[in-house]
């Protein structure tokens, strides 16, 4: 069967939302962690969101994003600890507890998105000045990093490492070597991805602190959901045609959502199949280009080789 086939075989074969009586838990919109006391048992969900909506399940969403997160953290563990102890199931990691601080570490390669927008706007990304006439999509001389801080309600707002140490957020010498580790991270996702034909363009990190005070990279690593990759083939030729750059496609629910007329309020439609699909087959797509290799589909039960997997873990 070709990759298509199997998804859509497996249309129904899809993790929804656990409930397992092993610790307290806390549901995110795609994640449900159940902390252990010392560790944390984290389960990547087949949920699909937009608009802020949880909206379905989408078969082998998960597993992929999870062996993306997971691709990367063995790929960097020179650079930085990371959080996983063990991989018991495809679907889920088994992490150290630790104290995630309360940035994001955005990292930018080149002038796009939101960053384009407020340089538009000011001439400024992040209170970093940056030169007159800059172009959209332009490249960086060197990537720069545009933090934010995380908002309990509302959005996130952009603030500057500077500004980031002066308020006490995060201690100066803990500070800077978040920066140094996330601009090494990010050139070694570059460097990787450029084999493969792609660019890491930006991308978001999440810093961790162990009891013992040692810094560990924690969430999600260079996954498509977390980071702008574009086609390196048409990069020169779009750039210098002033358009907009080919990439791995994230937008494609949204935007067939907003064929139907949904933009988050009101009752969401029914996502067909075929859809489900399509949007599982770019997924696949984003691992493949990523990582340079096939993601490798298990077709079993997959609720049924969780649920042994969490016998396994409390034995």
């Amino acid at each position: 069967m070709n990759t298509l086939d199997i998804i859509k075989s497996n249309i129904n074969n899809t993790i929804k939302e656990t409930n397992y009586n092993i610790g307290s838990k806390y549901k995110g919109k795609v994640r449900d962690v159940y902390d252990l006391g010392d560790k944390l048992f984290i389960v990547t969900t087949d949920r699909v969101s937009a608009f802020d909506v949880v909206l379905d399940t989408v078969p082998f969403k998960g597993a992929m994003l999870n062996g993306l997160s997971n691709y990367w953290f063995e790929q960097t563990k020179d650079i930085i600890p990371n959080h996983i102890i063990s991989i018991p199931h495809p679907n889920a990691i088994l992490v150290k507890k630790c104290t995630i601080l309360p940035i994001e570490v955005i990292v930018r390669g080149y002038l796009t998105g939101g960053g384009w927008r407020e340089y538009e706007a000011d001439g400024t990304v992040s209170g970093i000045a940056l030169p007159k006439g800059l172009k959209k999509n332009c490249k960086f001389d060197t990537p720069i990093l545009t933090p934010s801080t995380k908002a309990k309600e509302g959005h996130d707002m952009p603030i500057s490492v500077e500004e980031i140490i002066k308020q006490g957020i995060v201690e100066e010498k803990l500070m800077r070597k978040i920066a140094d580790t996330a601009l090494k991270l990010f050139a070694r996702g570059q460097e990787l991805v450029a084999k493969n034909g792609l660019i890491l363009v930006d991308t978001k990190y999440e810093f961790g602190v162990l009891d013992d005070g040692s810094l560990i990279i924690a969430d999600e690593i260079h996954t498509s959901d977390s980071s702008r990759y574009w086609y390196a083939d048409g990069y020169e030729a779009a750039f210098k045609a002033g358009e907009d750059q080919k990439g791995l496609d994230k937008e494609y629910l949204r935007r067939w959502l907003m064929d139907q007329g949904f933009k988050g309020d009101g009752k969401p439609p029914v996502i067909p199949a075929e859809v489900k699909a399509a949007l599982a087959e770019r997924y696949e797509q984003a691992y493949r280009m990523i990582t340079g290799k096939a993601f490798d589909f298990n077709q079993s039960n997959v609720i049924s080789s969780l649920d042994e997997a969490v016998k396994n873990l409390t034995k």
